[in-house]
């Protein structure tokens, strides 16, 4: 299909540079009137000319694998966008949550929130892992803030390395 625009556009551009040339070698008056009905008909045909020659169905052939190959680019789009989005919202929920401790006054060594795709259309958390050395306390405190302001309930939230 590209090859066929490419020579398309070069027997237009070609009957243009030649007409150019004629039109403007050629004196005023009525001879330079018939150049230019001239090339006037050059041109168009330079323009039909290719298409004529075409096989039709082979073109519509090129066309739905020039179909099909945006439809796969569309779709990685949309996935690398989708992966984007829940690697951003993974990230700020991570950050939020290690906010949350450091407001407590409680160190969370490592964080890491994965979210899941809702029937609403969007990323919503799902479980979170946590590691901490922390007494028992800030970790409900934690814990509470999480399953309140986030909605993870308790039995989604893994920690490790607490003291109690």
């Amino acid at each position: 299909m590209i090859g066929f625009a490419g020579e398309w556009v070069r027997a237009i551009a070609g009957a243009a540079m030649i007409c150019a040339a004629a039109t403007m070698m050629t004196p005023k008056g009525r001879v330079k009137n018939v150049i230019k009905l001239v090339c006037g008909i050059v041109i168009v045909c330079a323009m039909i000319n290719p298409l004529l020659k075409k096989d039709f169905p082979v073109m519509s052939m090129d066309m739905s694998q020039y179909r099909q190959k945006a439809d796969e680019i569309i779709k990685n789009t949309e996935e690398t966008q989708n992966n984007l989005s829940r690697s951003i919202i993974e990230n700020k929920l991570k950050a939020y949550i290690l906010d949350k401790a450091k407001g407590l006054n409680a160190e969370i060594q490592s964080v890491s929130v994965s979210v899941k795709w809702g029937d609403e259309g969007c990323w919503y958390p799902h479980e979170v892992y946590l590691t901490a050395n922390i007494p028992q306390r800030e970790m409900n405190l934690i814990s509470n803030a999480i399953e309140a302001e986030l909605g993870i309930p308790k039995e989604r939230q893994y920690w490790s390395g607490y003291e109690e």
